[in-house]
């Protein structure tokens, strides 16, 4: 298996990068035990490797809030809490091993620990050292624009995949998509997104989290499901950052997946708003609609 470490991923502080290898070293073992099919003979190790990465996580966190403190970061605060709201993901998943140790739970941790950690290290902490802000406060004439932004950010931003053209359309019931992650975001409002993306955007998002093949999005393991769970995580907690009348006090934000056919009717189809984007890698439908 190639090594999920790549130099590209270096943000140019020694001590930081050396933390980042170690800890992608370690979600690389655990990742060949669970490729293996020897989780349980295995779970002595799997979970000594658990607990070196809650440690390390905690001592890592540190490290980077310190250098930023003495830096004077920008975003200080804002990166800060998503330390401490990983740090309780990542203790949520431990415990939910200590109870009932099983290879479905352990592929998830993995999954979200990749997608999680490979958007923080390439996203958020390359702007530290140039002092740049985690998001820019934005407004936006409408919905629309909002979607855009959102798009933006997800594929190009984060990703690297140039956005060739945008337009709104009709809600007519369905949202296309080889793959489609549902996220629903509840704190004083409900909010939902879908992202519905092509087989060949699918697997590109997928390569790029972790280094590695989606071999067969009809067959799906629980790695590869839940790191493309954790993009509609990640780029719907910055949505959601970005409404004003709700902020990210309080809100809880969770995602499902689903392949070929979304069949749910919890659309607000009055303030639901679709948005086509289209790459070199297919289509991608956004949908997001304000529940209440």
């Amino acid at each position: 298996m190639a090594s999920l470490w790549k130099d590209e991923y270096k943000v140019g502080i020694d001590k930081i990068d050396e933390q980042h290898y170690q800890l992608f070293a370690k979600i690389e073992n655990l990742l060949e035990i669970a490729k293996s099919g020897n989780e349980e003979q295995n779970r002595q190790e799997c979970m000594s490797i658990i607990d070196f990465l809650v440690g390390y996580t905690i001592t890592h966190f540190q490290t980077e809030e310190k250098l930023q403190k003495e830096k004077g970061y920008v975003s200080i605060d804002q990166h800060v809490k998503i330390h401490t709201e990983f740090k309780n993901t990542v203790l949520a998943y431990k415990e939910l091993l200590n109870n009932n140790f099983s290879a479905k739970t352990l592929k998830g941790f993995i999954g979200t620990l990749l997608a999680w950690l490979v958007n923080h290290v390439c996203v958020c902490d390359r702007k530290i050292l140039k002092n740049i802000p985690l998001q820019n406060v934005e407004s936006f004439a409408d919905t629309e624009s909002f979607i855009g932004n959102v798009a933006h950010k997800l594929l190009t931003e984060m990703y690297d995949i140039p956005i060739l053209n945008k337009k709104s359309c009709i809600y007519k019931g369905t949202v296309d998509g080889a793959v489609i992650v549902r996220t629903i975001a509840e704190g004083t409002g409900k909010h939902l997104f879908l992202y519905g993306m092509s087989d060949k955007l699918a697997e590109l998002l997928y390569n790029k989290i972790s280094g590695m093949s989606l071999e067969n999005i009809n067959a799906m393991d629980e790695i590869e499901r839940s790191a493309l769970m954790e993009i509609g995580n990640i780029i719907s907690t910055y949505a959601m950052s970005a409404i004003k009348d709700n902020g990210m006090n309080g809100t809880q934000i969770k995602s499902s997946l689903y392949v070929r056919e979304y069949n749910e009717t919890d659309y607000n189809i009055i303030n639901s708003v679709i948005l086509e984007i289209m790459t070199d890698y297919g289509k991608m439908d956004i949908l997001y609609s304000r529940l209440k």
